[in-house]
């Protein structure tokens, strides 16, 4: 029964997305490559653009258990230059993170944090309109980071256990070896 309602759940989010996608006037998609685990990402939208929607989407895949950091900010220069981002998503293995958002004086950023994703190809979208009369930009990073298997993390606490057990021994061994002068064994 989960699995019909995931599945079901993860139709809606395609249907509704592929909605949303086709319903913008700019739609932009970038593979990413990533330098040491982090890249930068970000779209411009000259003269021509007010007024329009856009879904600025960048795919990437990842080979093994990891988490992701991502933030864009989008800066407003009175009204010739500005943005109005609406939504920051992760999507991709039946996956869907939505970013947070805060605002303020003509600045707006926007952050989105994701724990335990499992391998996949996966899509980070920047969605909004352009309310700049000459366009506007948004820039940000994304960064990921592998995380480490339970298998891996009880064999590294039982190593740690193992050397703890193996110096309190050697500990206890010396301690019998040194006794004060005169003091002879029983």
């Amino acid at each position: 029964m989960k699995k019909i309602i995931s599945a079901l759940f993860v139709g809606a989010s395609l249907f509704c997305s592929a909605a949303s996608y086709a319903a913008t006037d700019i739609n932009h998609t970038s593979a990413i490559t990533f330098n040491a685990n982090t890249t930068s990402l970000g779209a411009t939208f000259g003269v021509g653009t007010p007024g329009k929607t856009f879904t600025e989407s960048f795919t990437f895949s990842q080979g093994s258990l990891f988490q992701l950091t991502s933030a864009v900010i989008s800066i407003s220069l009175s009204t010739l230059s500005g943005l109005d981002i609406t939504g920051f998503t992760l999507t991709g293995n039946g996956v869907t993170s939505v970013g947070t958002m805060t605002s303020s004086a003509g600045l707006q950023t926007w952050t989105l944090t994701a724990s335990n994703l499992s391998a996949g190809l996966y899509t980070l979208a920047a969605i909004g309109s352009v309310t700049g009369s000459t366009g506007g930009s948004f820039g940000g990073n994304l960064n990921v980071a592998a995380v480490p298997e339970a298998s891996t993390t009880a064999m590294m606490l039982g190593g740690l256990a193992l050397v703890g057990f193996a110096a309190t021994r050697r500990r206890r061994k010396q301690g019998d070896d040194i006794r004060p002068p005169g003091l002879m064994p029983a």
